[in-house]
């Protein structure tokens, strides 16, 4: 399945600007350098991002349409992730957010599934395992959920935007689950059940808008046909006990696809931030003192924008865009100054067609760095703030044979080579013996353990077949590092003739 907001490509355009952007480039004050992508499920769509583990480290959370599953990846702590653990979560998932529903102080994740109807709880176990929690009707073709306390009582609630599958097949609406303790929900209210000439929401921002301590939620609408774009956001505001009323729209742009918000000009008041996908802008509106919102305008930024964050990138604390634009593979970094104005600082290429984009410290740098969720690449992207320096790992081979018997017990050993061939340090954290027959192979000379290599540097591990029970004896060398893609495994295979 293939996200709607494709409406057309560029591909000479796309090339260009991948020739452009491959590099670690210099946008301004700011530096990305590009890492090696780590595959997720197929189609990732949307992605969050939390401790699961409690390591002190950011991981990231993928949900994948094709695959029904969501990927997560446990962070190394310097830009690189493990190999992403996936399992299945439902029909067509579309969104996932992540927070502590239960109140045990670990977080978990709400997956909206577009083929089901349902937005799905998992419980976290705090070690980046999830256990299903229970599944709740959210409306049709939900694909965007976000996670607040919306009936100000400490519990965590659920808002989703029900889209009927992109504009197709309604009816189209926006749905507020209560938290009813324990991580358990109430039936769906709806809102926005009445239609708006066509047009579907395609996001919800929720935040206090009103400045009355009780969050309220923006909802921005598109059409699903670009021949006859247009597109609003509708404001609905709380009245307290979780319940909303529509308090207006804004007609911000053509074909609305994303919106987030911040105090973006200092005032102490909430503005609001859209991309229009058919436009290929980003549109800051300010709010005034009567609470209006004014279109400041719209900023250019790549092909066919369909995801914001906002963070201050490059530490001069003020806040800074980041926009995802689908078609032409990249993301937009723009500059504020403090007054809701903005400077093209680039577009940096990324992995193909991405959907989603989140910006953290993901080094420990103290800056952010930028992280894409790829649809047609199955994969995500990590731009490192700064220089970059990263380890890459590579083994000597990744499977080995052995055949013995009791006349030729030379051929019972054999080397293994874990090398570093990237430009930060690669830290060994464990070598172990895992898999069906592990007690069939010993280690006998294990120099990667607890090893740390520089750049070109390597360690040797010496692997003896042990066994003489006749027949095939089958495990795995696993090693955990701090580069991408780990663990990795070195598949053992062992005859014993007798």
């Amino acid at each position: 399945m293939k996200f709607f907001f494709r409406f057309f490509t560029r591909t000479q355009l796309w090339s260009i600007l991948i020739i452009v952007t491959v590099q670690p480039a210099l946008a301004q004050n700011l530096v990305y350098t590009p890492t090696a992508s780590t595959p997720v499920g197929r189609t990732p769509q949307s992605m969050a991002t939390g401790d699961f583990n409690q390591d002190g480290l950011l991981d990231i959370v993928t949900v994948n349409s094709t695959s029904d599953d969501v990927s997560i990846l446990l962070s190394n702590g310097n830009g690189t992730f493990r190999s992403a653990v996936s399992f299945g979560v439902g029909k067509i998932p579309m969104a996932v957010a992540t927070s502590d529903l239960d109140g045990d102080d670990l977080l978990d994740l709400v997956v909206a599934t577009s083929g089901l109807d349902q937005i799905v709880v998992f419980f976290g176990q705090g070690t980046g395992v999830f256990t299903k929690a229970g599944s709740y009707p959210s409306g049709k073709g939900t694909t965007f959920v976000a996670l607040q306390d919306v009936d100000n009582n400490g519990s965590v609630d659920i808002v989703t935007a029900n889209s009927g599958r992109f504009g197709y097949y309604p009816p189209f609406s926006v749905s507020v689950l209560l938290n009813k303790g324990a991580g358990k929900f109430s039936e769906p209210t709806f809102y926005e059940t009445d239609g708006r000439n066509g047009m579907f929401p395609t996001g919800v921002y929720v935040h206090d808008l009103t400045g009355d301590s009780l969050v309220d939620v923006a909802v921005t609408w598109s059409q699903a046909s670009w021949r006859t774009p247009n597109g609003v956001i509708s404001l609905l505001a709380n009245q307290g006990h979780g319940q909303f009323k529509l308090q207006g729209e804004i007609k911000a742009g053509l074909s609305l696809s994303a919106i987030t918000g911040a105090d973006l000009n200092g005032d102490g008041r909430g503005d609001l931030v859209t991309t229009s996908v058919f436009s290929d802008s980003v549109i800051v509106l300010l709010q005034g003192n009567d609470g209006q919102f004014v279109n400041r305008g719209s900023i250019r930024v790549g092909f066919s924008p369909v995801a914001v964050t906002i963070r201050d990138l490059d530490g001069d604390n003020e806040l800074d865009l980041v926009v995802t634009n689908r078609d032409s593979n990249s993301v937009s970094v723009l500059l504020g100054n403090g007054v809701a104005t903005y400077r093209n600082a680039g577009n940096f290429g990324v992995g193909a067609v991405p959907s989603a984009v989140v910006a953290e410290d993901f080094d420990l740098d103290e800056l952010p760095d930028l992280v894409t969720a790829d649809s047609d690449s199955d994969s995500i992207s990590v731009l490192l703030s700064g220089g970059g320096a990263i380890p890459l790992a590579t083994m000597s081979t990744d499977s080995v044979e052995f055949e013995a018997d009791s006349a030729h017990s030379d051929s019972r050993e054999q080397t293994v080579r874990l090398s570093n061939i990237g430009l930060g340090p690669l830290q060994v954290v464990n070598v172990e013996l895992v898999g069906k027959n592990p007690e069939a192979f010993s280690l006998a000379d294990n120099q990667c353990v607890k090893a740390r290599l520089s750049t070109g540097s390597s360690c040797t591990m010496q692997i003896v077949f042990t066994s003489v029970s006749q027949g095939s004896h089958t495990a795995m060398v696993r090693v955990l590092d701090n580069s991408s893609g780990s663990p990795r495994v070195v598949v053992l295979k062992g005859t014993f003739k007798g």
